[in-house]
C-alpha cells in the first residue's frame, strides 16, 4: 500500500514536471516563430535555420542562467542581495555579448575583438540591448515564479497559524472547563466539612469515642485536600502526623484491637516531602493489612539521616478482604516519585505468602 502510494505521487510529480516543460517549449516556439514573422515581414531577411537556433539557444541560456543561477544565488544565499544582483548581471551581460561576438565570428559576421567606431559601437548597443531584453523577461519570470511560490509559503503559514491558534482556544477551552470544574469542586469540601462539623458537634456529647473519629476523620480530609492544592512540599513531620492520625482513626474503628508499631528516628522537621506520599503506603497497609494480631504487629519505621529519607511497612497479610486490589494508590505514588526524584529514590514492594513489606528511599 505504501509502495503504491510513493509511485502515485512519483508518478504525480513527474506528470507535474512534463506539463511545466512543454508549457515553456510552448512558449518559446510562439516567441521565435513571433519574432522569425517580424522580421521577415520589415526586414525581409532571415538566417539559416542552423545560425537563428543557435542565437536562440544563447538567449535562452542566459534567460534561464539569469533567473535560476545569478537571482537565487543573490537573493537566496547573500546578505546584500540586490547589490550582487546588479554586480552579477552587469558580469553576465559582458560575458554573454563575448560569446555572442564569438558567434558572429564563427558564422562570419564580424571580427574578432572590440574597437570603439561607429559601427561597432552600434553593435554593442544592439547586442547588450538585446541581451537587456531576455534579463528583464528572466527577472519578471523569476518574480512571478517565486511570487507563486512565497504564496503558497505564506499559506502554508497561515494555515499553520490557524491551526495554532485553534488548538490555542481548544486549550484555553478546555482550562476554563478545568477552572470551572475546580471551582465547583470547591464547594463539596466546605459543605463536606461543614456537614462533619455538624456531626461532630451532635454526636460528640453522646459518644466520645465517635465525635473523636468524626474530628480526625475531618483533619485528614483537609490535609489530603489542601496539600493535593498545593504543589509545593510539606514537612516530613507533617505528613508523620497525618500517619498518626490515620493510624488513631482506625484504631478507634476497630475498638482498640488494632496492633501497630510507628519507629520514628531523626530531625522530621528538617526535611521536605510530597504530601500524601506516606500516608497512602500507611493506607494500603491497614486497608489490606492483618493487624488484629497482638504477637505479629504491623511495623512502621521512619528514618532520616541527613539528606536520606528511609520509611518501610511490614504487615502480616489479610488472607480475605472486602477490598479490591486496584493498585491505584501504589501506581500513584511510583508516577509521582519518577516525576519528582528521577533516579533519586528506590521503592520496593516484596508480596510474600503471608508477609507484605514495602521500603521507600528518597534522597532529598
Amino acid at each position: 500500500m505504501i509502495y503504491r502510494k510513493a509511485n502515485a505521487r512519483k508518478n504525480a510529480k513527474m506528470s507535474t514536471t512534463k506539463v511545466i516543460l512543454f508549457r515553456h517549449i510552448l512558449v518559446w516556439v510562439l516567441f521565435i516563430l513571433y519574432e522569425i514573422a517580424i522580421i521577415k515581414i520589415t526586414v525581409g531577411l532571415i538566417a539559416s535555420p542552423f545560425q537563428m537556433g543557435i542565437y536562440y539557444a544563447l538567449n535562452i541560456i542566459l534567460f534561464y542562467f539569469n533567473a535560476h543561477i545569478i537571482l537565487d544565488f543573490s537573493f537566496f544565499k547573500t546578505s546584500r542581495p540586490y547589490l550582487t544582483a546588479i554586480l552579477l548581471i552587469a558580469f553576465e551581460l559582458l560575458f554573454f555579448l563575448f560569446l555572442k561576438f564569438q558567434v558572429d565570428a564563427w558564422f562570419g559576421h564580424a571580427n574578432l575583438g572590440f574597437r570603439l567606431d561607429k559601427l561597432h559601437e552600434k553593435l554593442y548597443l544592439t547586442n547588450i540591448f538585446r541581451e537587456i531584453f531576455f534579463v528583464g523577461f528572466s527577472i519578471a519570470y523569476w518574480s512571478l515564479l517565486n511570487m507563486v511560490k512565497f504564496k503558497d509559503r505564506n499559506h502554508i503559514i497561515e494555515k499553520a497559524h490557524l491551526k495554532q491558534i485553534a488548538n490555542n482556544l481548544e486549550l484555553e477551552n478546555k482550562y476554563v472547563v478545568a477552572e470551572n470544574a475546580y471551582l465547583q469542586n470547591q464547594i463539596s469540601p466546605h459543605l463536606l466539612f461543614n456537614t462533619l462539623n455538624f456531626i461532630y458537634n451532635t454526636i460528640h456529647k453522646l459518644s466520645d469515642r465517635a465525635g473523636k473519629g468524626v474530628m480526625l476523620l475531618s483533619e485528614l480530609m483537609r490535609y489530603s485536600l489542601l496539600s493535593s492544592q498545593d504543589n509545593r512540599m510539606v514537612s516530613l513531620s507533617e505528613e508523620v502526623k497525618q500517619v498518626e492520625k490515620l493510624i488513631e482513626l482506625s484504631t478507634l474503628r476497630f475498638k482498640n484491637e488494632l496492633y501497630l508499631k510507628l519507629n520514628k528516628k531523626g530531625k522530621l522537621k528538617e526535611a521536605q516531602i510530597p504530601p500524601l506520599i506516606l500516608v497512602t503506603l500507611v493506607e494500603n497497609m491497614l486497608k489490606h493489612g492483618d493487624l488484629g494480631e497482638k504477637d505479629h504487629p504491623g511495623k512502621i519505621q521512619v528514618e532520616l539521616t541527613g539528606n536520606i529519607l528511609r520509611f518501610t511497612t511490614r504487615n502480616l497479610k489479610r488472607m480475605s478482604t472486602p477490598h479490591a486490589k486496584s493498585g491505584m494508590g501504589l501506581q500513584n505514588i511510583e508516577k509521582r516519585l519518577s516525576n519528582l526524584f528521577p533516579e533519586k529514590h528506590t521503592f520496593t514492594i516484596s508480596d510474600e505468602d503471608t508477609i507484605y513489606y514495602t521500603e521507600l528511599t528518597l534522597n532529598l
